[in-house]
Order: C-alpha cells, then structure tokens, then sequence
C-alpha cells in the first residue's frame, strides 16, 4: 500500500499533538467524555416510520435557517456522511477524539422491555477491541416518538417497565461493563438512565437496589449511577444516584434574546448562550456532584471553567466533564468538523484540556 507524502505527515502530527496531551495530563485532571448518537445508519423501525433509508443524516441535510444569523445546515467534513452500520469510520473519530484531549464516548443505549433499537454501532465497538477508546452508556429510557422528545404523541416504540425487566436490562448490558475500556470510577461501571421521572418513586428505588445488587453478584464493588439534572432543589441521593449531568441546553435560565427576520412559521426563543458562559450561571446553581457539557472561543471558555470547577470540587476519581454532543449533528450539538468551523471546537477543547493540565 502506498502512502502520500501529506498523508504520512498528518500521521506524523496526529501522533505528535495525541503524545504532547498525554505528558501532561497528570492523574487527577477532569477526564472529558462526549455524548454520542449511533442514529447514523438504518434500521426497518425507521424505514417503517420515516421511509426508506432514514437516518439522522436526513434530518441534518434539510435543515433550514429561521432567523437571522441561524447557523443551519451543518454539514460535515472528514468523516463526512458516515454510515455507522459498519466501525470503519470509528477508527477516525477515536483519533481525532484521542488528539483534541478528549478521554471516551458516551454512548446512547435504547432499550425497551428486552427490544434493542440503534444497537449495531455499540456492538461492533464492543466486539472489535481495536477501538482502543474508554466509553460508557447511557440508558436513553423514554419512548421512542416521531417528535423526537420521548413525549406520549405519535410514539413508536414505547418505554415500559415491565416485571423482569431490570435483571433482563443489566444482564443485557453486563458484556459492556466487563469490557476492559468501560469507564469505571472506584471499580464501579459508570451508568446513565436519562430519565428516572419516568418511574414511580417505589419502581426507581426497586430498579436501582436490584441493579446494585447484580452488579455487586457479578463481581462489581457497585454500580456509580447518574441520571441527567432535573430539579434545582433535587439532590443526586434523594433518587438513590451518584451523581447527576447537566445536560445544556435544557434547564437554562435566562431571558430569551430577541432576533431579527424570525420565520414566522415557527414559534422560537433564542437564548444568548454567550451571556450564559460570560455570567457562568451554572456556577450560582449546583453544590452537589454535577457534570457539564456557540462560537469556538465561547464553548473553550465554558470549558475551561467547568474543567477548573471539577478540579475544585470534586475528588480525583470522580473528575469528569461530560459534553453535549460528539455527533448529535440535527441538534446543533456536534465536536465533529463541520464546513464552517472546520476543526475549530476540537482545537478549542485541546486548548481548555491543556489549559486545565497547567
């Protein structure tokens, strides 16, 4: 096989910059993980519902701009249009992952009463152990709706929680806890549910005890679970978890902007996400364990702050920044390179990962 010139110093400067993050991390830095979406290949559910062929790259490519300023459509370069049925283009988003600082994925399991939807890419990944990159789940456990936000309208698959449902659930995922690049902290396998709301509080605490329990008869000192924030006055053990997330850019509070050339087809708030960086809202809001996840410049300053405010707050172990998204691409929320910033949010997340390494 023959190798360009270019192609070659590209290696050469990937490994460079990848080898100058890992001198410097120090044990005990925040650890940065990115939420990831395996929407990026077809299932029959989709095709059935959306038509033949859907997958998230439909909803990316028909976006429109609705005001003013509206950065809409994105579209990707370098890894392009992938399809994630197969793991080749994985290979490419862990070494753009490993040479911006990032430390693992977060990977979005759906699971309903024992149907798996949107699995292939988490499996492929759990069976090629090439993938040399630490990750995590997180239980996406609401409906499966043809809105897109896990309400009760047009659902598709529907979230139930049926009797035998947690032990065939954790049984289900313990192949990825056993994986030697589950992320775990103490020994405990990180694990997400999105939405514990969605269970009666008896039905939570019965989950969550069995849970623990099977992982403790699997070998495990326990399970660190986290669910994403939901209630300002609501601590992570009043719902028998962990630790929560913050998962921007729901539960900001502030006034929305007002912008010019609004669609009025469409009923829109716009909130100035610089505001909320500069006045580091989240900051007056949280004194329990919290992670967190705009323009370049922006997002590295916002970065940087909860990287400085994990180290300041949290033990060693428990130092993680969680970021909202590496590839939810039709949300706006993507790390991937895209045609107008190109490598831009990359290189500001280097920048934050070295900064927070001084």
């Amino acid at each position: 096989m023959r190798i360009s010139l270019r192609a070659t110093l590209d290696l050469i400067k990937t490994s460079c910059q990848s080898q100058h993050l890992l001198n410097v991390r120090r044990e005990g830095d925040a650890k940065l993980i990115a939420f990831y979406l395996p929407q990026f290949h077809t299932i029959p559910l989709n095709d059935k519902s959306y038509g033949r062929g859907f997958t998230e790259w439909t909803n990316v490519t028909r976006a429109i701009p609705h005001f003013t300023g509206h950065y809409q459509p994105r579209l990707p370069i370098d890894v392009g249009f992938y399809d994630l049925s197969h793991d080749d283009v994985m290979y490419r988003q862990i070494e753009l992952a490993k040479m911006y600082g990032l430390y693992g994925f977060c990977f979005y399991y759906y699971w309903f009463s024992g149907t798996r939807l949107l699995e292939k890419p988490l499996f492929n990944y759990l069976h090629n152990k090439d993938l040399d990159f630490p990750f995590c789940l997180s239980w996406a456990n609401e409906n499966w709706s043809k809105l897109w936000d896990g309400g009760n309208k047009e659902i598709i698959m529907e979230q139930k929680n049926n009797d035998g449902d947690c032990e065939c659930f954790f049984y289900d995922i313990l192949p990825f806890f056993n994986d030697r690049r589950y992320i775990k902290i103490s020994g405990k396998p990180v694990l997400m549910i999105y939405q514990p709301q969605l269970f009666s509080k008896e039905e939570w605490f019965n989950w969550v005890s069995l849970l623990r329990k099977l992982a403790k008869e699997n070998g495990f000192e326990d399970l660190f679970l986290m669910s994403r924030y939901q209630h300002e006055r609501e601590r992570p053990e009043d719902v028998f978890l962990d630790a929560f997330f913050e998962f921007p850019p729901r539960n900001i509070k502030f006034k929305p902007k007002t912008v010019a050339f609004c669609n009025p087809l469409t009923s829109l708030k716009v909130y100035d996400m610089e505001e909320y960086v500069e006045k580091k809202y989240w900051e007056k809001t949280f004194d329990f364990k919290l992670f967190h996840g705009l323009s370049p410049e922006k997002y590295r300053d916002w970065l940087s702050s909860c990287i400085q405010l994990t180290k300041s707050n949290h033990h060693s172990s428990e130092r993680f920044v969680f970021i909202n998204a590496w590839n939810e691409w039709a949300e706006g929320a993507h790390l991937e390179p895209d045609q107008r910033y190109g490598y831009a949010y990359l290189q500001a997340t280097k920048e934050a990962v070295e900064k927070g390494c001084e």
